[in-house]
């Protein structure tokens, strides 16, 4: 898992192509501009633009993928994300090949995610987005841009 500003993403660029290309995805589209959706920008990256408010840790789930990666940027509010390993995931629902995600509960670390921010999660890295911050809930509007691997 990455964390940092997107002002350093270009730090991140020497990973892949591939990463280089989602941040440039990232910084030329006017995310405040657009509605909640699904953004399509080549064949391997892809984006979901979210709106919505914060939810309670125990309403939630870690979820994992196999076949992306994930670019998480608050574009506006600030939201909690719980960080765990694949390895340590107790499924709960198993994967499903068509939405590439799992399900389940694990040992975790969070961390604050504010506006202007981004992560990146790896296929190992199971992750619980979209927290209340310091048991508030928040407004946010967030992209999650998907890295074919």
């Amino acid at each position: 898992m990455i964390f940092d500003k997107l002002d350093n993403a270009e730090f991140y660029y020497p990973l892949s192509k591939k990463i280089k290309k989602a941040f440039e995805f990232i910084k030329i589209t006017e995310w405040k501009k657009l509605k909640a959706g699904k953004y399509e920008y080549d064949e391997d990256i892809f984006a979901n633009l979210q709106e919505y408010e914060t939810k309670n840790p125990e309403d939630a789930e870690f979820e994992v993928h196999r076949k992306y990666y994930d670019i998480q940027y608050v574009i506006s509010g600030e939201e909690a994300m719980s960080i765990g390993q694949l390895d340590d995931l107790h499924v709960t629902k198993f994967y499903d090949e068509e939405r590439d995600v799992a399900f389940g509960e694990c040992p975790f670390s969070t961390i604050n995610v504010p506006e202007g921010y981004f992560t990146i999660f790896a296929p190992k890295d199971a992750h619980k987005p979209s927290l209340n911050v310091s048991g508030e809930t928040k407004k946010v509007k967030k992209v999650i841009v998907k890295i074919k691997i």
